[in-house]
């Protein structure tokens, strides 16, 4: 053989071997079958030794996320998450007044982010998302992402599956049903009811009587008529206000009544509930401008000093937020030195106080079915990591070197004190904890445990007023009686009372001359013709079906 044919042999040879080398190498990088199929279902975590290899866009939107990236550029936070799951987060600004409605218009436009927070969970929108392809299904197998899969896994998650499918996932709240128990409080003025002479209020004509006091009788001193008794962070605030006359306002449930389960609104206690309401404001206890307020601006009103009281949680987190409005408006008066923390309502007729009480998730993460697989299965590690304990830590501590150092079990706090000496908050310094420190859960349980870090965070005074008024309720107040499995049961009817709006109609009964419970008669005889009658009969058909009554 001469020279020329054995170097043709030759260069034929390593042509062969490096197309073999190059097909394993393609097929070493695929992922799995699926493609881009937007359906979803059984691809996990990937086969790639590096699962984060192509860069990914990715759009949120989630309810604070207007202020999660004023300079992207200086947030560090930002920048290492980016970096570790090789993505960039686009934002996509709701606020908590306008998301109904802008969700509505990007599912109908085809917009929607590819993640996006929502609480509409068993309601007629979500079923009907599922069926028009709106909304993506989560994969069967989620055991690649074993911090999501433990969420996925509770008892009420899996209640919610649709067709054996999972569609969103819960963003837990708490961990405990327990925990609740200050979700819905009043914080009031003690300055005020001492001037005024009040004792802590009991009974319904107590609870009157302090704020139609706090509005008419000049507690502040000032000789002027500028004062406000009662006022709202939203409207879901209102209707818990009379607790006391019917428990399961508190948590909207459904009540068993002579023998059969119903709305709340469909039973005659609401009679005395719309009488209440209507006397309360008509006495001047409540807010004037309550029904034009938009969420959160009782706050700003509360921290301007011309509120008596504000129907709020009372949480370390928004005890925080209602102390920074303070903070703009009283320089040199604490807040904490000021207010009291006391039951939303007053005693029931049989004599005990109720708490509020709740499945462990309030609203949800659902991902758009122009997702592809490829790009869920980078979303889902996201996730997995924001419900690990390691991003817990980030969430109260910061970046560990930077902010913090740990030895054993201990941690040292290492960022950065403002002028006055505090240390500055991990939110002013990483402000895209706006989106991840709420996107995949709310994490308030972490808010009630002892630690150096929630002081800081929150305020030790308040993280422990917090503390000590859940700790009292939890021993000596009764959970609102609820059927959990009759709230998280579907049935076609009952998802569709999901367009009754019921504060709604209690503020137009409010803002009313006519008599109260004749207008509250008429107002659900139009339930009925929303399917209100349709859907008792469902629920309870299905209660008796698969032995809910337990």
């Amino acid at each position: 053989m001469n020279k020329s044919k054995r170097t043709i042999l030759l260069m034929t040879a390593l042509a062969i071997l490096l197309s073999i080398m190059v097909g394993c190498s393609k097929d070493s990088n695929s992922t799995n079958g699926n493609g881009g199929n937007s359906g979803g279902s059984e691809q996990t975590g990937g086969t790639d030794a590096n699962p984060f290899a192509e860069h990914i866009d990715i759009s949120v939107s989630t309810f604070n996320i207007g202020k999660a990236f004023p300079d992207r550029n200086s947030d560090e936070y930002l920048k290492w998450m980016e970096e570790k799951f090789n993505v960039t987060f686009v934002d996509k600004v709701i606020s908590y007044s306008d998301y109904v409605e802008k969700y509505q218009l990007w599912s109908a436009s085809g917009e929607l982010p590819d993640v996006f927070s929502h609480d509409i969970i068993n309601s007629d929108t979500y079923y009907s998302w599922i069926k028009q392809g709106i909304i993506r299904e989560l994969p069967d197998d989620l055991s690649a992402f074993p911090n999501v899969q433990r969420v996925m896994n509770l008892d009420e998650t899996q209640a919610l599956k649709v067709d054996d499918k999972f569609y969103m996932i819960p963003r837990q709240t708490y961990q405990e049903y327990d925990q609740w128990a200050v979700e819905r409080s009043l914080v009031v003025r003690k300055d005020w009811m001492e001037n005024l002479g009040l004792e802590v209020p009991v009974t319904y004509e107590d609870y009157l009587k302090m704020l139609r006091a706090f509005a008419k009788e000049d507690p502040d001193g000032n000789q002027k008529d500028d004062t406000v008794g009662l006022t709202f962070r939203s409207n879901a605030m209102l209707l818990p206000i009379a607790t006391g006359t019917f428990a399961n306002l508190s948590n909207s449930s459904w009540v068993k009544e002579d023998g059969k389960y119903i709305p709340y609104y469909a039973s005659e206690r609401m009679y005395d509930v719309v009488q209440q309401m209507r006397e309360l404001f008509t006495e001047g206890a409540i807010d004037p401008d309550f029904a034009i307020m938009q969420t959160n601006d009782g706050i700003d009103k509360f921290g301007q000093g011309k509120v008596g009281a504000i129907s709020i949680q009372a949480t370390p987190n928004a005890l925080k937020n209602l102390n920074n409005s303070w903070d703009k408006y009283n320089k040199d008066v604490k807040f904490e030195d000021v207010i009291a923390i006391i039951p939303e309502s007053w005693v029931s007729p049989d004599g005990k106080r109720y708490r509020y009480q709740a499945i462990t998730f309030w609203s949800e993460s659902y991902f758009s079915s122009q997702v592809d697989d490829k790009k869920m299965e980078r979303i889902l590690h996201i996730y997995d990591y924001l419900l690990s304990d390691e991003f817990m830590t980030d969430r109260f501590y910061g970046i560990e070197g930077k902010d913090y150092t740990k030895q054993g079990d201990n941690y040292s706090i290492t960022r950065d004190k403002n002028e006055e000496g505090e240390f500055v908050s991990i939110g002013s310094l990483y402000p895209s904890f706006n989106m991840f420190g709420s996107l995949a859960a709310w994490y308030q349980w972490m808010e009630f445990t002892e630690s150096e870090a929630v002081d800081i965070a929150y305020g030790a005074e308040l993280a422990r007023m917090s503390r000590e008024e859940l700790k009292h309720r939890v021993e000596n107040y009764e959970p609102v009686p609820t059927n959990f499995k009759v709230e998280l049961l579907h049935t076609p009817a009952k998802a569709k009372l999901s367009a009754i709006n019921v504060a709604e109609d209690i503020i137009r009964i409010m803002l009313a001359k006519e008599d109260p419970v004749a207008m509250w008669k008429e107002t659900v005889r139009g339930y009925d013709n929303k399917g209100l009658q349709k859907a008792i009969e469902e629920v309870n058909e299905a209660v008796q079906a698969r032995g809910l009554d337990n």
